[in-house]
């Protein structure tokens, strides 16, 4: 149970802090064999993939974390009643929008699948780099459903709250 809620907790970060060191240590050799008038021809490519999947992963995160791109303003403003009753309508919103962009993804990923294109310097099958399209978008529908929960339950509010304020000083 203790592993599940650690990954429940974390599982994105952890993910994004081994591409993120991945790239740094790809980037790493990479300047070290130019400077001995080498170079691999992959570690470029390699560094933009695990980029890619970074920022696909970070979608669940960042809707985990309450901190996704949103303009609020407006809601604010609103009694504390009805920012709950539209956080749940947003989040709802949310997770349709995230659904719909899977369902979508997967036949994208598909037809590369069908195409056979293979990257240029790894020479990877492409629709393996596509994947992390439908596994981003199944992270962010999984978190807004999982925030629809939270609202409605009242838990999960260890995850960090944004203060415009705070943020401001």
């Amino acid at each position: 149970m203790k592993l599940l809620r650690a990954a429940d907790k974390h599982m994105e970060e952890y993910m994004m802090g081994i591409l993120l060191i991945g790239i740094a240590v790809i980037m790493f050799i990479q300047i070290i064999m130019r400077t001995m008038s080498m170079s691999l021809a992959w570690a470029e490519e390699a560094a933009r993939y695990f980029y890619v999947w970074s920022v696909f992963l970070s979608l669940g995160c960042s809707i985990r974390l309450k901190i996704i791109l949103r303009v609020d303003l407006l809601l604010q403003l609103m009694p504390a009643a009805l920012q709950k009753a539209l956080n749940l309508v947003l989040e709802a919103v949310n997770s349709v929008l995230f659904a719909y962009l899977l369902y979508y993804s997967i036949s994208v990923v598909n037809s590369v699948k069908a195409s056979s294109q293979t990257s240029p310097a790894l020479a990877i099958p492409m629709y393996m780099v596509y994947w992390i399209v439908p596994i981003g978008f199944l992270l962010a529908s999984l978190r807004s459903v999982q925030r629809i929960v939270f609202l409605l339950t009242g838990k999960g509010g260890d995850a960090v709250d944004i203060d415009p304020s705070a943020a401001a000083s």
